[in-house]
Order: structure tokens, then sequence, then C-alpha cells
């Protein structure tokens, strides 16, 4: 369900950007920005800090 989720949101290409360029899945960007449990890796914050400096998050909770 979190593919129709993905396409189907207006900040899909930013997902897919961010994805392409920390070599991660849109899927995986779309579950940090949505606040969803993820594995936690080494550019988890740096995406994170991506996403609050894009303004589609407000602050990074961990």
């Amino acid at each position: 369900m979190i593919i129709l989720k993905v396409f189907r949101s207006k900040n899909k290409l930013v997902y897919f950007s961010l994805a392409k360029k920390y070599n991660t899945t849109p899927w995986y960007v779309y579950k940090l920005a949505h606040g969803k449990r993820v594995r936690i890796t080494g550019v988890t914050h740096e995406i994170l800090n991506e996403l609050r400096d894009l303004n589609i998050i407000e602050n990074i909770r961990v």
C-alpha cells in the first residue's frame, strides 16, 4: 500500500530525487517523512535534514 501512497503524493518527485541522491528507495524516504518506524542507517539524519529544509517535515524526532 505504501507504493500507491508514494505515487499519489504531491511530494513524489522529492522522494524519488532524495532516494536517488542517497542510494535508497523512495518508500524509505516516504516512511521517514511520515514518521513511520524505519531502520536507522548512516544517511537517515541527512535525509531528515533535507526533508526539513524543504519544509516537508517540521521537526526531527529520533
